[in-house]
């Protein structure tokens, strides 16, 4: 969810005014609902960047045996995030 920060607050107000028009939760500050959500968002986001430049490190130590095994290289990022999500127990 690599999101730019205008897009987060932007996605981060609307789920607040849903969750709010819902009654899924309660507050009489809405801002304060959406500052929530707008951090559990740039969490999640900074924590898949962090996932995803471990995988470009990881597929750059070992670029010469992808190559020599003629890998997709955009396949093989792929697998690499979901096994090191899982391992990790990031949800993506």
């Amino acid at each position: 969810m690599a999101l730019s920060d205008t897009r987060l607050d932007a996605q981060a107000a609307f789920v607040a005014r849903r969750l709010l028009a819902e009654g899924a939760v309660s507050s009489a500050s809405p801002a304060e609902v959406r500052r929530a959500v707008a951090a559990v968002l740039a969490f999640d986001r900074d924590r898949e960047r962090k996932l995803d430049d471990e995988v470009k490190a990881l597929l750059a130590q070992n670029a010469a045996a992808i190559r020599g095994a003629g890998a997709d290289h955009s396949e093989m990022f792929r697998k690499a995030k979901k096994l090191l999500a899982d391992k990790k127990k990031i949800p993506l």
